[in-house]
């Protein structure tokens, strides 16, 4: 499920609850408890409403043999 989601936020850096929730076609509380791990909520500015990946998976997403381990 988490290779779903750092897909979905290749495509686009900003999604609102609902929008996963249709994407995914997963129960909203389970992708909550997900989000809660991998991602910022912004709650003020211009993406109010909207989850972005952490900064740690923001890299990891993009290129896999960039891993600082």
């Amino acid at each position: 499920m988490e290779r779903i989601l750092f897909k979905l936020f290749e495509r686009q850096p900003n999604w609102t609850l609902r929008q996963l929730v249709q994407d995914t076609d997963q129960p909203e509380q389970f992708l909550k408890d997900l989000l809660k791990d991998l991602c910022v909520y912004n709650g003020k500015g211009a993406n109010q409403g909207t989850y972005e990946l952490k900064p740690e998976y923001r890299k990891f997403s993009g290129d896999p043999g960039t891993s600082t381990e």
